[in-house]
């Protein structure tokens, strides 16, 4: 496994997701706090789905469900590409991934970067309050992000 950010243009995500022959999953990287965000995830995603917790029915979707911290696929895709450009964090299952992401129009480069607009918009899709986040600070959005992914691992079942 191996993550990687970088840009793609997407013209229509379904017949995108076609040609695309390999297991990745595609995370948009206004979604994502920082790297240990994904990281975090995945391995919370792998473990589960190694010890048959799972919920999805493709280890792709379970890691998507686990970055988005959301047991309904149609809420965890709302992270997932889009049409047009796209900044993404791409988690590689397949060693081919990369290249075929790369004949597809992804190029490799940092995207991960965190301004005012992206704070509120992961505070809104997390559910982070502003008392929430003024009581932690700033620096502790990361751990709050892993503590919303841990409660779903506990809560998923149920």
């Amino acid at each position: 496994m191996r993550i990687v950010e970088g840009e793609i243009e997407i013209k229509s995500v379904s017949d995108f997701l076609k040609r695309l022959n390999c297991n990745v999953v595609l995370i948009d990287a206004n979604y994502v706090v920082d790297i240990d965000h994904v990281e975090f995830a995945v391995k919370k995603a792998i473990k589960a789905w190694n010890e048959n917790r799972r919920v999805a029915r493709t280890l792709v979707m379970e890691i998507l469900l686990y970055v988005a911290a959301r047991r309904q696929i149609n809420e965890a895709i709302k992270i997932g590409p889009k049409s047009g450009r796209n900044e993404i964090v791409a988690v590689l299952l397949d060693d081919e991934c990369l290249e075929s992401l790369k004949e597809l129009g992804f190029k490799e480069k940092k995207v991960l970067k965190i301004d005012d607009k992206k704070i509120e918009r992961i505070k809104e899709f997390f559910d982070i309050s502003d008392e929430e986040l003024r009581i932690v600070g700033i620096g502790k959005l990361p751990l709050l992000i892993r503590e919303r992914i841990v409660l779903f691992d506990i809560f998923k079942s149920s």
